[in-house]
């Protein structure tokens, strides 16, 4: 709605100074938009302060030239007060390079009929990265009971050679890459039987291999 101009009320005159009052239903917006109080240029002069009660806010407004006033201060809004919410994100990027190699170990066949003490000899074939193998005879348990043996691989293959535990069965034989440990395998359980000697008959008596007479 215009300017009322009984709404314009003196508060206190001194001098060449005056502080007004006006009350409003427009907003305060409204009331800073130019020419607003242009019917009362002859009565607000410049210097002059306006304490405008309008319909969203209580303000003072000085006055300028031609009964403009500038924008001045709130001194109390209805409605709510400016937030300004501020957001951000960090960004991590990493680049990973890596590269595949290939390592692998393939064990040969285990000699048959082993008996205690015999030396038998392993074999076992290795591709790609592996350079050295280890070799251990394993119990039915699982825990080493000759080895581990480092060899190295010569044109893609690794022996070595070990005496036959004692006699028992369910062992194994492991086969692993020495720098990757996950790079293994396992054969077959095997048995190792005692070790016997051949009795010669010399007469009536019965003699060892070695030649030594059996005592009955």
């Amino acid at each position: 709605m215009p300017y009322i101009a009984s709404n314009l009320i003196s508060l206190v005159a001194a001098d060449s100074f005056t502080l007004w009052l006006y009350k409003t239903t427009d907003s305060r917006a409204t009331v800073l938009s130019p020419g607003y109080f242009g019917n009362a240029a002859g009565r607000l002069l410049p210097g002059h302060m306006v304490v405008v009660q309008a319909g969203d806010a209580t303000s003072i407004l000085p006055v300028r030239n031609n009964g403009e006033v500038g924008n001045g201060i709130v001194v109390d809004a209805t409605s709510a007060p400016l937030r300004l919410v501020a957001r951000g994100s960090l960004g991590i990027e990493a680049d990973l390079a890596a590269s595949a190699v290939a390592r692998g170990v393939t064990l040969g066949s285990m000699p048959s009929g082993l008996t205690q003490g015999q030396n038998f000899t392993v074999q076992a074939s290795a591709a790609g990265a592996t350079t050295t193998v280890k070799f251990t005879i394993l119990s039915a348990a699982g825990t080493p009971v000759l080895g581990p043996t480092s060899v190295p691989v010569t044109a893609g293959s690794a022996s070595a050679t070990f005496a036959a535990p004692t006699p028992g069965n369910g062992y194994r034989l492991k086969v692993e890459d020495a720098v990757d440990p996950l790079v293994a395998q396992v054969s077959p359980s095997f048995v190792v039987l005692s070790a016997f000697a051949l009795l010669l008959e010399s007469g009536v008596s019965m003699l060892l291999e070695a030649g030594g007479r059996v005592v009955l």
